[in-house]
């Protein structure tokens, strides 16, 4: 951002994380963003009300490169439902065609589908939304994970369990296209370390222990936006061999911790137009359809 555009950004942050100058400039620096910018909205007066990051980096079958909000991590489904103060404005008058993945209200020009969102609740609440088949199905996995104890986890234990994303990154290779392992890896930890840097977010990272040994990890961003507490879920990395279906338990785990009872649980956008991302059906499966918050902004045009 130049000299003037932060000083918009310093001038509008209402306190919320997108607000933080820190984050819209790591935003900025993501690899492979073409023509990050910054589109700020003026009244009448020619005061600046709201700001929009946003650059080319989504890439569209038949368009290539299409105009997008920037939204949390590149390469990865898009997570916090949250904006910039004033965005709305701007998204309301965009005659570019953009793709978004995040929450926009009762737009004309946004076509809404539904989330891996739910605000949290106590268990035996969640377990009525079930059928019986799948309340089985979960019910054995959480008493299978009895048997890991749960550690406070740091960023340098989300590096140490890079390995077992290593795995999980070679079965979606489709999806990730030609981005470098280390690439990905560094973008996730530099944006993390942001969050936690802007202390707008608290970070929640729940390390798995069989013994002594780490045998999964699962990361949290805990914040206020629009009146509600957010709980955005950005990472469950793991063992295979000893911790599988980690993903599933650490996510009920979370959405049903009495802390979290009413917050805004967020696992991010398990599809794109429809179509669901490869390792991501999980997602639709643990949060029944009356559950999901449907409010994701996925084509515009």
């Amino acid at each position: 951002m130049n000299r003037e555009e932060l000083k918009i950004v310093k001038q509008l942050d209402d306190g919320s994380l997108y607000a933080d100058p820190l984050l819209i400039e790591e935003m900025f620096r993501y690899n492979d963003m073409l023509q990050p910018s910054l589109h700020v909205h003026r009244n009448e007066k020619g005061q600046a009300v709201g700001y929009l990051p946003v650059g080319y980096y989504y890439r569209s079958p038949n368009k290539g490169y299409i105009l997008s909000y920037i939204a949390s991590m590149p390469n990865s489904p898009p997570v916090s439902p949250t904006y910039t103060p004033g965005a709305e404005s701007i998204l309301k008058k965009m005659k570019q065609p953009y793709f978004d993945s995040d929450v926009v209200a009762d737009f004309s020009c946004a076509q809404q589908q539904p989330t891996a969102s739910l605000y949290g609740m106590p268990l035996q609440h969640y377990w009525q939304f079930l059928s019986a088949s799948r309340r089985k199905d979960l019910r054995r996995k959480l008493r299978k994970s009895q048997r890991f104890t749960l550690q406070v986890g740091s960023l340098v234990d989300v590096r140490n369990a890079w390995h077992w994303m290593q795995q999980i990154w070679d079965q979606r290779n489709g999806r990730f296209g030609s981005t470098p392992y280390e690439q990905y890896l560094e973008t996730t930890l530099s944006w993390l370390t942001v969050l936690e840097k802007s202390q707008r977010a608290r970070l929640k990272i729940d390390k798995y222990m069989l013994g002594n040994r780490m045998v999964g990890i699962n990361c949290c961003a805990i914040h206020h936006y629009n009146h509600r507490y957010h709980c955005d879920d950005y990472l469950t990395w793991y063992d295979p061999h000893i911790a599988s279906g980690l993903g599933i338990v650490s996510a009920v785990k979370n959405f049903t911790h009495p802390d979290l009872t009413s917050t805004r649980y967020n696992l991010s956008t398990p599809s794109i137009s429809g179509n669901t991302i490869t390792g991501h059906q999980y997602k639709w499966d643990i949060i029944p359809e009356a559950l999901r918050l449907t409010q994701s902004v996925m084509i515009v045009s």
